[in-house]
């Protein structure tokens, strides 16, 4: 007699057959496609996905929708994915929120176990500001004051555990220094702080721009293990502090719910790379600072284990 557990057990990979079945037998997408943002809109995750999704649509003359489901670090939208049919249709496109969530909170999903990867589309790096006012013109001047002075200087975040600690948490364990730690509600509120400086340095996305435009905030470094393209005046963090192992940035992905086929993946895969190479992708990356670094579907699944252990370390220096 077959079991409860071994049934259950039984049903991703049933739903995988059905779905395999179905996309062999009907022409697909045969329905609007959804995008699950886990985050507010606005936000550059919720920019790709709109932009891909306007591309989509005009590729394959098919509805491509987009649908913001924010909530718990990006756990709510998650969620959703993990739990819908494994049929094409329902897709999440998620930033690094993807690995670090769970290993701060618990949540009813496995970021690995539970997803299929689709695409890496670009990836966004963090960028190292001080007041336009502050002493501090260079990292390797933060560096070398949280060395004479340690807990001296402080950083702002956009919350605990964000990108922007790591970013933080990472200088101090590199460069061998400390600093101490203020996060806030939300990264603008971060930028505020800096520029008003209330806060010594902060690490930021793009949203740090528009106040470097203005003369709020002075651009130290970006945390990239490269110049960006974008910006090729402004130098990394390692060339700044003269140190080197520094790299942070937060790649943008499209996963589907486990158990969606891999036929329709390839496809999904073969249509965000034709877009990912159009001149109208390389601007939109342009006006958003966003790297372009495309990896197919069968490139992003091989990085998978790597990721997961690589924000892992990250997670593990914010709460040392």
């Amino acid at each position: 007699m077959t079991s409860r557990r071994s049934f259950l057990a039984s049903l991703p990979a049933a739903g995988a057959l059905l779905a395999s079945r179905a996309f062999a037998q009907t022409p697909w997408p045969d329905r609007p496609i959804r995008f699950i943002v886990p985050v507010a809109a606005g936000a550059g995750t919720d920019l790709v996905a709109r932009h891909v999704s306007v591309a989509l649509t005009k590729l394959w003359n098919a509805p491509c929708i987009v649908d913001n489901k924010p909530g718990a670090g990006g756990a709510v939208g998650t969620d959703y994915v993990a739990k819908a049919a494994p049929d094409g249709a329902t897709l999440l496109f998620t930033f690094s929120a993807h690995y670090t969530t769970p290993l701060v909170d618990k949540t009813p999903y496995d970021p690995v176990a539970d997803f299929e990867p689709v695409a890496r589309l670009a990836s966004s790096p963090l960028f190292m500001v001080a007041a336009q006012d502050s002493p501090f013109r260079s990292v390797a001047e933060v560096v070398a004051a949280s060395r004479r002075a340690p807990g001296s200087v402080t950083y702002a975040s956009a919350g605990q555990g964000t990108p922007s600690h790591m970013g933080g948490a990472l200088l101090e364990s590199i460069a061998g220094i400390r600093m101490v730690h203020t996060p806030y509600r939300n990264g603008s509120q971060a930028m505020i702080e800096t520029g008003n400086g209330q806060v010594n340095v902060a690490f930021s996305g793009a949203a740090a721009l528009p106040l470097v435009k203005s003369g709020r905030l002075r651009l130290l470094a970006i945390t990239s293990a490269k110049r960006s393209a974008h910006l090729p005046d402004v130098a990394t963090v390692n060339e700044s502090a003269a140190i080197q192992g520094y790299d942070l940035v937060s790649p943008i992905w499209a996963l589907a719910p486990r158990g969606t086929p891999e036929a329709i993946r390839g496809k999904l895969s073969d249509a965000f790379g034709a877009i990912a190479a159009t001149p109208g992708f390389k601007d939109f990356c342009a006006a958003q600072y966003l790297e372009q670094d495309f990896q197919n579907t069968e490139q992003a699944k091989a990085a998978v284990a790597g990721e997961a252990v690589h924000w892992r370390r990250l997670v593990q220096l914010t709460q040392g």
